[in-house]
């Protein structure tokens, strides 16, 4: 049995994500930052915004922080 392809953008946005976390541990950027940028730019389609806040938010009760 085949396993479907995951789409382009999955990808992208794990990859996004990896590098986010990483940035966020060294203290390089903050959080509020990213997604001001994002916002004031237009450059997130708003089912992508949610897939990162899901993403984080997720990620965040994994670690303890929420």
């Amino acid at each position: 049995m085949s396993k479907e392809p995951e789409d382009p953008e999955s990808e992208i946005i794990k990859q996004m994500f990896d590098e986010i976390v990483k940035m966020i541990h060294q203290k390089q950027i903050k959080l509020e930052s990213i997604v001001q940028r994002t916002i004031e730019y237009g450059t997130m389609r708003q089912e992508t915004f949610d897939r990162i806040y899901r993403l984080l938010t997720d990620y965040g009760k994994s670690k303890q922080w929420i």
